[in-house]
């Protein structure tokens, strides 16, 4: 009887870790939208004045003066339908300042991986555009859609060559 219940408790001892082995969870579970800098030729490029990006409607400072950027990733919002982003550039003696405000338009999508493992939120954007102060910026694209735990690049601000 003895050796059935030492038998029976290791067994059950070796399910338990078997089935606690198997929880596959993402480390990560931020989803993030990628953003990148491109002159007007389509060449990858670093912005050297002081960035920084605030959403509108909270006190968030969503990336908090940054200096020669050329690719950043921003959190998006979980139940809003569009995100209200706003660029702030100051110049390196802080002699000139340009704004640029960006509108995401999207779908929240909950992702569910088990009852194990956090709740996320993917996004699918449908639109973007932005209103600027200068002409700063040439254009904003979307060349990848979906937002998720793949680190590719979602959106491409073109800015204005200097002609």
């Amino acid at each position: 009887m003895r050796q059935t219940a030492l038998l029976l408790l290791t067994l059950l001892l070796l399910h338990t870790a078997v089935s606690c082995e198997s929880i596959d969870c993402t480390l990560n579970n931020v989803v993030t939208c990628n953003f990148a800098f491109y002159d007007s030729d389509g060449d990858a490029v670093a912005v050297n004045d002081t960035m920084t990006v605030t959403a509108e409607g909270t006190d968030s400072v969503l990336l908090n003066r940054g200096t020669k950027i050329g690719a950043f990733s921003l959190p998006m919002s979980y139940w809003q339908d569009e995100d209200t982003l706003h660029f702030t550039f100051t110049g390196a003696s802080d002699d000139y300042t340009m704004e640029m405000v960006l509108y995401i338009k999207k779908t929240n999508i909950q992702h569910f991986e088990s009852p194990d493992c956090p709740t996320a939120m993917f996004h699918e954007i449908e639109s973007v555009r932005f209103a600027s102060s200068t002409a700063f910026v040439d254009s904003v694209v979307i060349v990848n859609k979906s937002v998720n735990y793949a680190a590719l690049e979602n959106i491409k601000i073109y800015l204005h060559s200097a002609d």
